[in-house]
């Protein structure tokens, strides 16, 4: 269902795997990237695996990109993450192809969906929150739900960190420089959010940050 769930055109990259796929039909995929290391290759192997055994044929051509991984982990993660945002910056519309990149992305709403119990590594298991940010293609007017992860990759922290309380007002986090900045000028006058905020629930992401309250009324944004 995962796999026939990707569009075609549409990238497969799994977490912590190394390796990157393209869904280059209904039933093709094509290997694009891979770590230069053993344990990457090994994750491909497994990955072939699987998706012949879904019933995919999986290409390996020589145009396949192999990059020499960074001995940092968290060089590594970042350089992970920017290749995951170049491929955000292709995702298109379902309905009309139009770049999703393209649309109001800060004009996302946020919803909750539901309430899991997830197991831990222990065998025991957490509750948690299952939610959808949701943003309307500039184009054709369809709604799209999207996973707060894929969000974050396409908009950026920039709008990933903040929340709309309601049609006329937004939390916004700050980063320790701006936090500084205002402090110092006297004009800090913001508030540490919890998982609910005046009855309504606060998105996971947001639980814990520093942010101040935003007026986004017509007569603010004009000035």
């Amino acid at each position: 269902e995962h796999l026939a769930a990707i569009p075609v055109d549409g990238v497969w990259s799994p977490e912590g795997s190394g390796v990157q796929y393209r869904k280059m039909g209904e039933k093709t995929f094509a290997l694009m990237f891979m770590y230069n290391h053993p344990e990457c290759e090994v994750h491909h192997e497994r990955y072939r695996e699987l998706m012949s055994a879904c019933g995919y044929e999986v290409q390996e051509g020589d145009g396949v990109q192999k990059i020499t991984p960074p001995l940092d982990p968290m060089e590594r993660m970042q350089q992970e993450f920017e290749m995951k945002q170049e491929q955000a910056r292709g995702w298109l519309c379902p309905s009309c192809e139009y770049p999703l990149a393209n649309c109001e992305l800060d004009e996302r709403t946020d919803v909750f969906v539901e309430t899991i119990d997830a197991e831990l590594t222990g065998g025991d298991s957490t509750e948690i929150e299952i939610w959808s940010c949701n943003i309307s293609c500039t184009q054709c007017g369809e709604e799209i739900r999207m996973n707060p992860d894929d969000y974050h990759l396409l908009a950026g922290d920039e709008y990933y960190m903040r929340w709309r309380v309601d049609d006329s007002h937004q939390f916004m986090a700050l980063t320790r420089g701006q936090m500084k900045e205002m402090q110092d000028a006297g004009v800090l006058n913001g508030e540490v959010l919890g998982s609910v905020y005046e009855d309504k629930k606060v998105p996971p992401w947001m639980w814990g940050i520093y942010a101040i309250k935003r007026n986004l009324t017509k007569s603010e944004e004009d000035e």
